[in-house]
């Protein structure tokens, strides 16, 4: 056996042509015989033969030359190969490994050559390197030095059946070397001698561990981020930019995920434009399609969160450009999550029950009419209200009945104040009402008192009539305090008095509602006081009557001129003496005292001006009325025509029989009845009939949105209609600018008083008011309707 150790290409080695027997000789010979045999076959073909073989095609003749110079190629052939020795062979394959080895050192790639019985005549560098064996260790030898039994026995196993079936092998391969597990591509050919005899085989092999590997990573990133695209939750798409002198004026649909059409609706996008699809994106949506420009101008990412008017969504979003200068949205709709936040948000400050902002909300409306009232020095109450006796309707109608009935008093609420004040529900049968700007305590007051009318008219509660009535307390900004919890306080505290009052009722907070019992002792003193010292004073509102412009009357309003405290608003001293019951002994005091006064105008010349006085409902319940009345006129020698006293509808509701009487006994002396704040109450037809009143008086809470309200003056008009209709005189109090005055005219009313004609003042400026008003002896009666003073105030 040759010795391929000693086979390596050496720069002595002759040039080697290709593997071929020994003998050159033997193919001279073969290439000569090839050639006259050629020639005498044309020869005798186409000479001696010619008209043997005239009948036979051109093509015939080609076909027989070609099968008779094979014969004798293949005789020949057979006869040189059979002259070459193993020796020869095997030398022929040193020649050529020799000379390959050469060429294939400068090669990347493995090259060897192995003989037919699997021993490599060739290991080039590179497969030095792949394999981390020499050449020395591995010329001359088989696989089973490179690689474990197994695996080297089934790679001569694949060379054997190569050589013997003479076909190229390729194929990649898991093996195990030095270097551990490797895969390679390899590419074998068998090795053929001039005589078309396999003599070995020639392999190239590359390693493709890391190609693999890497080709695995990025099928499998691939796969992953297409698996993300496809199943993510959140909208992908991806867009051409479409631009114009540079700028970015449009986008075209490339590429969109399932979750894009899930989200957005949108099918069957690809390839159209973002303005095809959106039309009037830029107007309606401007904000995100200049994202998109931006993002596609600098290529700086963008996030957004927003409303998509053309889809009708609030979505989250990334824009961003990619590499290949696409520009990509990923994108979540989160309509529902905004939903859901909107309800919450919308439950943290609202009642679930009623819809009405909670006391939460209510802080937040104070915090901001407190704001407003120091912005444009006015004020801002916060009212607490609460409804008597509710817990009877719980425990006898049941809960579902309680909560119909709170809804429908939150419905009735809603109607008695501006949009600029706020309804809430602070709990169980509680409620805040929080006043935005009121110039006036007397503002306030129409505003309660209106709100107390409203809630004391009867509900029709599942197919069952229930009344109720409620109690309120006022707390007012800045007076009794700056902050929520200060006023929601005082408001509470005043709501209480207004229950331990009667209820049915208001009461604004004053300070001796947070003093103990000592404190209202003094306060009950100071009145009691205030009688024996001639603390009280009365002061007049002037009347006018609209047909003729003159001042036929004065409303009595008490004052109190206390030693320390200054002038005390009625607001706090009546609910104290009602409280007390001083009330009655107060009572009689105005009593007298507008008589006198009334007597007093009379002489003075102002003959016809009546004097209207309130009474209590204690006072009218517990005084001897009648006896009262009857010596205060004969005391000051009063007409009884120009006494009028003013009920409140409260008084006559209840024990209706005696206070019928009393009436009549009123009614006796001559003097006229009026009721007072009428509407706010219970105004019923059956006893405007039965008391034989006189005159009707229009609460102000009606008359100060009579401009603003079609239903307040639809009320207004309703009572002036009726009164009339019973031959009923109608007041309208509370009239404070021309509008007013113009609408009441309208609709007929006869008679009006508040700040627009004057504020009540002290009695000498009274006489002196209704001097310079009244008109002169000249004036024609045609003149006088227009005839009504206003007071500069």
């Amino acid at each position: 056996m040759p010795d391929y150790k000693q086979s390596h290409v050496t720069a002595q080695d002759p040039p080697l042509p290709s593997v071929a027997p020994s003998d050159p000789s033997g193919s001279i010979r073969v290439v000569t015989i090839y050639g006259v045999a050629a020639a005498a076959w044309f020869g005798l073909t186409e000479g001696v033969f010619a008209n043997l073989t005239g009948g036979i095609s051109g093509l015939t003749k080609g076909l027989a030359f070609v099968a008779v110079s094979t014969l004798i190629l293949a005789a020949l052939l057979r006869r040189t190969m059979a002259t070459e020795t193993p020796r020869d062979r095997a030398s022929s394959m040193a020649r050529l490994a020799r000379r390959l080895q050469a060429i294939s050192e400068q090669a990347s790639q493995a090259i060897y050559v192995k003989d037919e019985c699997g021993r490599y005549l060739l290991f080039n560098s590179a497969a030095e390197r792949m394999l981390n064996r020499t050449a020395d260790d591995v010329i001359g030898r088989d696989d089973h030095v490179l690689f474990p039994a197994d695996e080297a026995a089934e790679l001569m196993e694949i060379d054997r059946k190569m050589m013997a079936e003479r076909r190229i092998e390729t194929y990649d391969r898991t093996l195990t070397t030095r270097l551990g597990v490797r895969t390679f591509s390899v590419t074998k050919a068998p090795l053929l001698d001039t005589s078309n005899r396999v003599v070995g085989i020639i392999g190239v092999s590359r390693d493709i561990t890391e190609l693999l590997m890497a080709s695995e990573a990025l099928r499998r990133s691939e796969a992953r981020y297409r698996s993300m695209f496809e199943n993510m939750l959140s909208g992908f798409a991806s867009y051409e930019v479409i631009r114009e002198n540079g700028r970015p004026v449009d986008f075209r649909y490339l590429f969109t995920n399932p979750s894009f059409e899930v989200q957005t609706g949108l099918k069957n996008v690809t390839g159209k434009l973002v303005s095809e699809m959106f039309p009037t994106i830029k107007e309606t949506d401007a904000e995100i399609y200049e994202m998109g420009v931006r993002v596609a101008e600098t290529g700086q990412p963008e996030k957004h969160e927003g409303y998509f008017s053309a889809l009708n969504i609030w979505f989250v979003s990334s824009f961003f450009m990619t590499e290949d200068g696409l520009l990509a949205i990923i994108f979540e709709n989160i309509t529902e999550r905004k939903t859901a936040e909107q309800k919450i948000e919308h439950l943290a400050y609202h009642d679930s029950l009623t819809g009405l902002p909670n006391r939460l909300l209510a802080q937040d409306r104070m915090t901001q009419a407190a704001a407003h009232a120091q912005r444009d020095r006015t004020m801002a109450a916060l009212l607490f209200l609460d409804l008597d006796s509710f817990k009877g309707v719980n425990d006898s109608l049941g809960h579902s009945c309680g909560d119909d009935l709170i809804r429908a008093v939150a419905e009735r609420l809603s109607n008695c104040v501006r949009d600029t004040d706020t309804i809430s529900r602070h709990g169980g049968d509680e409620f805040l009402i929080v006043l935005t700007g009121p110039r006036t305590s007397d503002a306030i007051s129409t505003t309660a008192g209106k709100i107390l009318a409203q809630i004391a008219q009867p509900f029709d509660i599942q197919n069952q009539t229930l009344l109720t009535t409620a109690s309120i307390g006022i707390a007012v900004y800045p007076g009794d305090g700056t902050d929520f919890a200060t006023l929601l306080k005082k408001a509470d505290t005043a709501m209480y008095h207004a229950k331990e009052e009667g209820r049915n009722t208001y009461r604004f907070f004053d300070e001796r509602m947070n003093v103990g019992v000592a404190e209202l002792l003094r306060m009950r003193n100071g009145l009691r006081n205030a009688l024996d010292h001639d603390e009280f004073e009365l002061h007049f509102q002037p009347q006018i009557d609209l047909a003729s412009g003159r001042v036929i009357g004065a409303e009595a309003l008490i004052r109190w001129n206390h030693p320390e405290l200054g002038r005390v608003s009625p607001d706090r001293f009546i609910p104290v003496a009602e409280e007390s019951g001083l009330i009655v002994p107060i009572g009689e005091w105005v009593l007298r005292e507008a008589c006198r006064r009334a007597a007093a105008w009379q002489k003075e010349g102002l003959a016809g001006v009546t004097v209207a006085v309130n009474l209590s409902a204690l006072q009218f319940k517990r005084g001897n009325l009648k006896q009262t009345v009857t010596d205060a006129l004969a005391e000051f020698g009063l007409d009884p025509t120009c006494l009028e006293l003013e009920l409140t509808e409260s008084i006559l509701i209840k024990d209706v029989e005696e206070v019928l009487a009393t009436v009549f006994q009123l009614k006796s002396l001559g003097l006229k009845l009026a009721i007072d704040d009428f509407g706010t109450g219970y105004s019923s037809l059956s006893y405007l009939k039965r008391f034989k009143v006189d005159k009707l008086k229009i609460d102000k809470s009606f008359v100060r949105d009579l401009a603003s309200d079609p239903d307040d003056a639809a009320i207004i008009r309703t009572i002036i209609q009726m009164a009339h209709s019973l031959n009923l005189r109608t007041i309208a109090e509370g009239v404070e600018d021309q509008e007013m005055l113009d609408r009441l005219r309208l609709f007929h009313c006869d008679e009006i008083q508040g700040y627009l004609i004057a504020r009540p003042m002290p009695i000498d400026d009274f006489i002196a008011f209704v001097r310079a008003h009244s008109p002169s002896a000249s004036d024609s009666a045609s003149d006088r309707g227009t005839a009504i003073p206003i007071l500069v105030r």
